[in-house]
């Protein structure tokens, strides 16, 4: 591929990259408003609706990611988009929680076709400090779409909900059309198949890092905060602290913000990688942090959180991406396995949070999730003592 080509896929995947995390955010808030204020769902209802696309999400990574290998990237980002906008605009037409139940099944199948095929596209032939830099433009453009999108939504969802699922649509349609724009570039068309690539490389060559694994616990613990600050967040802010949609999109814009900054600064430094003390602080941190915030009812407060949270999860979400990526030569493999850990993250975060939240309130939310880290840091530890331990030994 030239120079011009290589320029002409980056900005192009690090646009659509934004874009997408956009109109997915956009639906996830508005599809919590519609569900609660339209429909009248519990918390434990709107919790379950966000597990349904996420776990199918999950499923489907782990059961076709060998099916999806067999097809350029490219078309199964195209084809994703279209598949995600249709069951989107569905919702809106429809007042049966059987029927949103359904096409969520849809929309989740259909994102599974979208982040791991995009993000080895991305990575695909990198190492070192190019990886780093292709991963963290990528982290900046999703996670700034993730900072604006509530603020947007927040907006159209004081009309009505449905606005803010439609604007989401329309956003995939406009992704499509740009990854079908790009496929007249030659070079780009003539990219291939993940399982090409693989079949004409030496697994020999493989040199992981097991630090990986440690990278996808941290990536798990700030995912299932994270689907607790979208899908819950709102509703006690609105209904507990009397906080309004728009007040409630700043703070999660805030969030956003402090994730992008934080992802442009850990693409230009290198001190973080590879250091398992690092992965076990920044958890250390995370749980301190929810901790604290916990029992924080001003806007000022709740803003300071949004911020550390975003810096913080900033950080987990590189060491797991990176880690993952680093030395691999099935690079979609892992891509896939990081999709599938953060998602497993969200699943259980929300799965947890909708039942607590309506009996015990936000406050045991956060502590039950700080709980989970404990567990997780404690067990990190020991591990590293007997790997520090055997490696003495021999």
């Amino acid at each position: 591929m030239d120079a011009r080509s290589k320029k002409l896929q980056y900005w192009s995947l690090n646009i659509a990259s934004f874009l997408g995390q956009c109109a997915i955010s956009m639906v996830n808030l508005a599809l919590v408003y519609y569900l609660r204020y339209t429909l009248n769902a519990p918390a434990r209802m709107i919790a379950f609706a966000a597990s349904i696309y996420t776990s199918v999400y999950l499923i489907a990574c782990l059961s076709l990611s060998k099916v999806y290998q067999h097809f350029a990237p490219r078309k199964m980002v195209a084809l994703s988009m279209v598949m995600m906008a249709i069951p989107v605009v569905l919702i809106t037409k429809t007042q049966s929680i059987g029927l949103i139940a359904f096409y969520l099944v849809l929309y989740g199948l259909a994102m599974s076709m979208l982040w791991p095929q995009m993000e080895a596209w991305i990575t695909r032939g990198s190492e070192g400090k190019e990886l780093n830099k292709l991963t963290s433009s990528f982290n900046f453009s999703w996670s700034f779409g993730t900072g604006l999108s509530p603020y947007i939504a927040s907006l159209l969802v004081t009309k009505t909900p449905a606005y803010g699922l439609l604007g989401g649509a329309i956003i995939f349609i406009a992704i499509f059309i740009l990854i079908n724009l790009i496929s007249l570039n030659r070079d780009i068309r003539a990219i291939k198949p993940e399982s090409e690539v693989i079949a004409h490389t030496d697994i020999s060559e493989d040199h992981s890092t097991p630090l990986r694994y440690d990278s996808y616990i941290a990536v798990f613990l700030v995912y299932s905060a994270l689907s607790v600050v979208l899908n819950i967040f709102p509703i006690y802010t609105k209904e507990v602290l009397a906080i309004g949609e728009s007040t409630n999109g700043f703070l999660l814009l805030l969030r956003g913000i402090a994730t992008c900054f934080a992802f442009i600064y850990f693409g230009k430094t290198s001190w973080w990688q590879f250091k398992f003390k690092y992965i076990l602080g920044a958890e250390v941190l995370f749980i301190f942090i929810i901790t604290i915030f916990a029992k924080q009812t001003s806007v000022i407060s709740l803003a300071i959180f949004m911020i550390l949270f975003g810096l913080i999860f900033s950080l987990c979400y590189n060491f797991s991406i990176f880690h993952a990526a680093s030395g691999a030569i099935d690079k979609g493999k892992r891509m896939m396995i990081h999709e599938c850990v953060l998602t497993v993250g969200q699943v259980i975060g929300v799965s947890i949070a909708g039942g607590i939240y309506d009996k015990l309130g936000w406050t045991n939310v956060l502590f039950v999730i700080a709980s989970i880290g404990v567990v997780f840091v404690i067990c990190q530890f020991g591990v590293n003592l007997l790997r520090k331990k055997k490696s003495t030994l021999k």
